[in-house]
């Protein structure tokens, strides 16, 4: 199989040198790439995307209308002719080291993982057979399930909150699958996070990655580098920016949850309602979920929203706390719960009592101590790992399948915060 080195009009990249940059058209580009296939070449984004003298993501549209149109066949990294065989794109040694280093010079990343080090999928049996049969579809032996053979790389925050319990989970779906799990820290430095991810990439036993990067990484060119990953990557908890739509997700269903929380509120009589958040890499999606919910609703009088309200911001917290008076809030939502702890404490000092004058959830629901407790939405995080190990596997067997994202409807936890309004 010929990996793509030549220039749109047959000639070598090298012959092109010094000649007249030309701006194709969508059909143009198009044509061009059936060109290629036709001719039994595998197209690669990054190869495609200088050869055209446009930009990956442009290149990945063309592939996706492409493929829509069922005149090509898409997998990761590019895409192929219809009736091959391929599922992932392994570029030549100089070829992958080329487009690797150009996009290090873009992103101040190290370069990203050869494809060759990718492992593949053994068929053999297992004591979990069985449970994996139900999942996947069976192998090319009848009463065999294909199972997989190496690790599943993770890089989770620092280890608090819910995130234990997600690696925990994580560890045992996939020890159910024979696969082994190497989980790594980030101190949601940016530097730090792209070093791990190149460090699990360079391990050749690495199938895939499950990965909650901090908000910081926001430049365009890393999110279509995890894109563009020779491995499967699914993201946990985490909304990559608007035109990155080829990582699979898991995330909190909290549309569902803000939606649960707004409508016990309006059952108990409450219609003065109110949102605090800190900023953590969902606050954004809770706020959108508030807004969405609340503002469709006739029964809501009044429902403020405050936003990157730091905890240990006495100012900020006491700002919060004389809104949520001023306007006779009776019940609000918060996220974090040092934030939630942090205001209930305001409030109380200003004499507003917990549940009887201000009903309050917090969105978390991980360190409300007993002498504070505090009614939760939490996110059922060890659903989410496992839906994130069945996502990446599913995704590894069959990657030529359209990105899935999935939600896990959180849990409420009940710990008598709150009250009919008086």
């Amino acid at each position: 199989m010929t990996v793509l080195t030549e220039s749109a009009t047959g000639t070598s990249a090298a012959d092109t040198t010094g000649a007249d940059e030309k701006k194709y058209l969508p059909a143009e580009r198009q044509d061009i790439i059936l060109g290629m296939l036709s001719r039994g070449i595998v197209v690669r984004v990054d190869e495609l995307a200088r050869t055209l003298d446009t930009t990956p993501i442009t290149v990945r549209r063309d592939l996706n209308t492409l493929a829509d149109a069922g005149l090509i066949r898409r997998v990761r990294g590019g895409a192929t002719a219809l009736g091959d065989e391929t599922t992932q794109i392994a570029a030549q040694p100089s070829t992958a080291r080329q487009s690797s280093v150009q996009r290090s010079a873009r992103t101040g990343m190290q370069p990203l993982a050869s494809a060759s080090t990718i492992a593949q999928p053994v068929p053999a049996t297992s004591p979990h057979a069985a449970a994996r049969g139900a999942r996947f579809a069976g192998s090319d032996s009848p009463g065999l399930t294909p199972t997989l053979s190496g690790t599943i790389g993770v890089m989770f925050p620092e280890p608090s909150f819910n995130w234990p319990v997600t690696s925990q989970a994580i560890e045992r779906e996939a020890a159910a699958h024979d696969l082994g799990v190497d989980v790594r820290s980030t101190t949601y430095d940016n530097g730090d996070e792209i070093a791990i991810v190149e460090d699990l990439l360079s391990d050749s036993s690495v199938i895939g990655l499950i990965l909650a990067p901090s908000v910081r990484m926001q430049g365009a060119d890393i999110w279509n580098w995890l894109e563009d990953a020779p491995v499967p990557v699914v993201l946990a908890e985490r909304e990559p920016p608007f035109g990155v739509d080829g990582l699979d997700i898991v995330m909190t269903d909290y549309r569902t949850g803000v939606r649960q929380v707004v409508d016990r509120f309006l059952a108990l009589g409450h219609r003065r309602l109110g949102l605090a958040l800190t900023h953590t890499p969902v606050s954004e999606y809770i706020e959108d979920c508030w807004r969405s919910v609340t503002g469709r609703l006739d029964a809501v009088d009044s429902a403020f929203v405050r936003t990157n309200v730091a905890p240990y911001d006495s100012v900020g917290v006491e700002s919060v706390a004389k809104q949520a008076i001023d306007e006779g809030t009776t019940a609000m939502l918060v996220h974090s719960d040092w934030l939630a702890m942090s205001l209930a404490q305001t409030l109380e000092r200003h004499g507003v009592s917990m549940p009887g004058d201000l009903s309050m959830i917090s969105v978390d629901g991980y360190i409300t101590p007993n002498s504070r407790p505090l009614t939760a939405l939490r996110s059922a995080h060890k659903e989410l790992g496992r839906a994130s190990v069945d996502m990446l596997i599913a995704r590894y067997l069959h990657p030529e399948r359209p990105a899935q994202r999935m939600m896990v409807a959180p849990e409420f936890i009940e710990r008598g915060s709150v009250a009919p309004a008086k």
